[in-house]
């Protein structure tokens, strides 16, 4: 049986990450303060690699460094990368981005770690899962959309075009949201007798591959095995289909918080 409490609906609807992310978020402070207060460690975790899963949208028009950069960051979130290392692999960012490219970089510098010049050689390090969703949905508008048509104002056809691509990104970032995150009010818990020889070797394989297309047959293998849990076999089986690293079923499979 699942085991639910009363979920806030905009949970399931909200088509805008930010909703979402107030929710398991509720504090946010902006994390390159000299000194921001701690992150619980599941949380600081899951954030991570929803803004790694925000810089895999424009994966195609990142630079090489960009890309090696949101690896670093997702491995940083698995403790199998240094914070030295992620501080070394930071991604040089631009103030006021105008391109795809740019704003696609940008995203990638939120998701990892990302500097922008300062007065008096003080260059601190960014990072912000909600700024990395911002540049990544506004880098995928301006691909679509073209850039901005010379004077002012815009056409309505470039507004449209614009306004289409970045609701769409916007909604794909929901879902990654909700891939990444149990609902609120939801216990997540696996019995045993679903850890078979089926599941578990599923998970791992999308653990090591990064490869999460399997989900749904995750949601197979987890019923065969026994489970009733609506809430974690619907998750497997999002009509989105998106799924990413950090999937919170893969995850409770593999014993993570």
């Amino acid at each position: 049986m699942a085991r639910q409490r009363e979920r806030q609906p905009e949970w399931l609807t909200a088509a805008n990450p930010d909703v979402l992310t107030a929710i398991v978020w509720p504090n946010r402070v902006w994390l390159y303060q000299a000194a921001p207060p701690p992150l619980p460690a599941a949380l600081r975790r899951r954030l991570r690699l929803y803004g790694c899963g925000c810089a895999r949208m424009v994966w195609r028009v990142l630079p090489t460094d960009a890309i090696s950069a949101v690896v670093l960051s997702e491995r940083f979130a698995e403790g199998r990368a240094t914070h030295s290392s992620l501080r070394a692999a930071a991604v040089r960012m631009v103030t006021n981005p105008l391109s795809y490219q740019q704003q696609a970089t940008n995203a990638a510098g939120w998701a990892s770690y990302g500097d922008l010049a300062h007065p008096a050689d003080q260059d601190p390090l960014l990072w912000d899962p909600t700024e990395a969703a911002r540049c990544a949905a506004k880098a995928l508008a301006i691909r679509a959309a073209g850039k901005a048509p010379p004077g002012r104002p815009t056409t309505p056809e470039w507004e449209t075009a614009w306004n289409d691509a970045f609701a769409a990104a916007r909604a794909h970032q929901a879902e990654l949201l909700r891939d990444i995150f149990p609902p609120p009010g939801y216990a997540p818990r696996v019995e045993p007798d679903w850890l078979t020889s089926t599941v578990v070797a599923l998970a791992q394989q999308m653990d090591a591959t990064g490869d999460f297309g399997a989900v749904p047959i995750l949601a197979d293998a987890l019923q065969d095995a026994g489970c009733e849990d609506a809430v974690m076999l619907d998750r497997c089986r999002a009509p989105s289909g998106i799924h990413s690293r950090g999937n919170w079923v893969v995850d409770l499979v593999l014993g993570r918080a």
